[in-house]
């Protein structure tokens, strides 16, 4: 397809190799590690691939991930720059990480050396499938018409109506992530908490609400997509799991049972955002009616 512009993305994003590839999306690189081996995230990961990380975070080897160097934003940008191509371009969101302020020096630097390109940055306030969604929605804009600056427009305009409902199975995973106190992580983990967390409006992670079992935590997270959702016909709904397809599954069938007409995205989530949440994370993610937009 010859669209007019480029969309991409860093590798925070969880969406589907069919989406990637139908849809022209491209990256920006991310890395992470397993132990002392570092990988680069320049492509969407195969299952076996993000398996390896979880089976590797389960045996007690540490795991790191980095934000999108500043170089790697110039590459990526001045590959479609240099020909003549604009580009919207998306950021894990600048409450999480400072991939958002690197892409943004990358893209005045390449734009003052590509006179006549324009790149626009949207910071996504939003992370693995709330991003996905998001691309999702600025694809259908770009394909219905929509300029780079009507669909950079709309997207900040609705962005915070992309909802993320979280589940954590292993609450040291948030510790060594600064989310929770060593106390606090003991603790609920001697008492089988589950905390669910949410992205707030300025795009960082809170632990709002906690539950004594991944059957009550997971039924809260289908009651607050069932609050939140228009439940319209091919509602577009993401799935994200951390290695634990049975929680997956079972959010899936939960929120079939309310909206049979929806189109679930079932993703294993990237390393990028695993390093930080610990395998048997789930995640709901939905696009919200108005009123229950963040802030």
């Amino acid at each position: 397809m010859n669209y007019k512009y480029k969309i991409l993305t860093d590798f925070s994003v969880d969406i589907t190799p069919e989406f990637a590839a139908e849809n022209d999306i491209g990256f920006i690189p991310m890395s992470y590690t397993i132990g002392d081996e570092e990988f680069n995230c320049d492509h969407v990961e195969t299952e076996e691939e993000r398996r390896r990380f979880y089976k590797a975070q389960r045996e007690g080897v540490l795991t790191h991930t980095a934000q999108s160097s500043i170089q790697s934003c110039i590459d990526t940008f001045e590959k479609y720059a240099s020909q003549g191509m604009d580009i919207l371009s998306f950021s894990l969101s600048s409450g999480l990480s400072g991939s958002y302020s690197s892409a943004c020096l990358a893209a005045s630097e390449v734009m003052e050396d590509n006179p006549g390109v324009k790149i626009v940055v949207i910071d996504s306030l939003s992370a693995t499938g709330g991003l996905g969604l998001l691309l999702e929605l600025a694809a259908k804009n770009r394909a219905d018409g929509m300029s780079i600056d009507e669909n950079a427009d709309w997207l900040n305009a609705n962005k915070l109506r992309i909802m993320h409902w979280f589940m954590v199975d292993d609450l040291m995973f948030l510790q060594r992530g600064g989310r929770l106190s060593v106390a606090s992580a003991l603790l609920g983990t001697a008492f089988s908490i589950k905390p669910i967390l949410k992205i707030e409006a300025d795009g960082t992670l809170t632990n709002f609400i906690k539950k004594r079992s991944t059957k009550q935590a997971m039924a809260e997270i289908i009651r607050l997509y069932d609050e939140s959702s228009y439940k319209n016909d091919g509602e577009i709904v993401y799935v994200i799991h951390a290695d634990a397809i049975e929680c997956a599954e079972y959010l899936k069938a939960e929120v079939l049972k309310l909206n049979p007409a929806a189109q679930i995205r079932t993703v294993q989530l990237s390393p990028v955002i695993g390093a930080h949440t610990g395998p048997g994370m789930c995640a709901v993610v939905n696009f919200s009616k108005p009123e229950f937009a963040r802030g």
